[in-house]
């Protein structure tokens, strides 16, 4: 179970953020001063850290800057502030990620999920539905699911960016590198569609907008904060 450390002096988010996280199979812990972070990440490790920038007493800046130096965990920064250079001083301060509020919180366990990935030994879990990145392997209702490593990496890309359409172009650059043609990439969607189908009450479905392109329709409609 990954442990995801909350760092927000919102308490409102931070009730919603722990609620959802720790429903999707997370272990969290919440912090709404930098003070009480730099606190739990002297005493604990994480897997991730999920960082606000305006607080009470240090900015998030200051506190990614410091947690470097003890740690290499993903940090994602989740903020009102949506300028690009608040950005870029997220991700040159030691940011892995920057998201502006409001945000989906579908698309911010995505977005966690994403970056533990790329951290190495990813396994997502959810009750009966888990994702085994190393094995190209989803779990789902007592199914296991063994897909290639096309049809992995496009599940991934449409299971990261939830109700997101992309286009056979845009699939095409991203999952081939532009090393093939639009009806590879359209055969490669009707088979994960078919492998996933019988799923769908967990996983979602792929939809197909005629003229745009293909996008995961999630089980149940997004909630914002």
């Amino acid at each position: 179970m990954p442990d995801i450390l909350l760092i927000d002096d919102n308490e409102e988010i931070l009730t919603a953020n722990r609620s959802y996280l720790t429903g999707q199979g997370f272990s969290v812990t919440c912090a709404d001063t930098g003070i009480k972070a730099l606190s739990c990440l002297n005493k604990s490790s994480y897997d991730c850290i999920v960082l606000d920038v305006l607080l009470p007493d240090l900015d998030g800046f200051s506190i990614c800057k410091a947690a470097r130096t003890i740690t290499n965990t993903p940090i994602l920064f989740l903020s009102c502030l949506e300028e690009a250079d608040d950005k870029v001083k997220g991700l040159t301060s030691g940011g892995d990620d920057y998201m502006t509020k409001p945000y989906s919180l579908k698309e911010l366990a995505a977005r966690i999920n994403a970056m533990l990935r790329r951290s190495g030994g990813y396994e997502f879990k959810r009750g009966d539905f888990y994702i085994d990145a190393d094995n190209k392997i989803i779990h789902a209702i007592g199914r296991n699911i063994l897909l290639s490593e096309k049809e992995f990496n496009l599940f991934m890309l449409f299971y990261e960016n939830p109700g997101k359409v992309f286009s056979k172009s845009e699939i095409l650059d991203r999952i081939w590198n532009g090393n093939t043609d639009n009806g590879v990439v359209a055969v490669t969607v009707l088979k994960l569609r078919r492998k996933i189908e019988f799923a769908e009450a967990v996983i979602g479905s792929i939809e197909n907008s005629y003229g745009t392109g293909y996008s995961l329709l999630p089980p149940e409609r997004e909630k914002t904060v």
